[in-house]
């Protein structure tokens, strides 16, 4: 039986991004997210796992951009698509300013109003367990 490794709930989200890697930056769609990581659809390039990235995108026209930092993991083809692949990103370092807009997103689109707190909750635990 397979375990789930996500201890996080990941949100279906579309939305407009940049990605920044190698000095070069490309245009870019989240897909979906989460407190620790995200799913991200861009050109079919040569690229590499284990890459240094920054994110950076809003909610809406009106939010504030949230920058993140992470390293792209998992990249796939799409099978009918031969233009685009997926990436996975998770998370090394987001500002207090761009977590709490990224909590905000969360909540506002998981249609659960606990989320916040259970998902907190459990990013505090990691952390408490990686300093033992």
């Amino acid at each position: 039986m397979s375990q789930e490794k996500r201890q996080f709930q990941r949100i279906a989200i579309n939305l407009p991004g940049e990605l920044v890697f190698n000095g070069e930056t490309v245009s870019t769609q989240v897909q979906d997210l989460s407190i620790q990581g995200m799913r991200v659809r861009l050109p079919a390039t040569p690229r590499s796992a284990n890459q240094a990235v920054t994110l950076t995108f809003k909610a809406n026209a009106e939010s504030p951009l949230i920058t993140v930092k992470g390293n792209m993991t998992n990249i796939s083809s799409l099978p009918d698509d031969g233009e685009s692949v997926i990436a996975g990103i998770q998370l090394t370092h987001i500002s207090v300013e761009d977590m709490s807009q990224l909590r905000r997103l969360l909540l506002l689109n998981s249609g659960q109003q606990d989320l916040d707190t259970n998902e907190l909750s459990a990013l505090l635990d990691q952390i408490a367990k990686a300093f033992n």
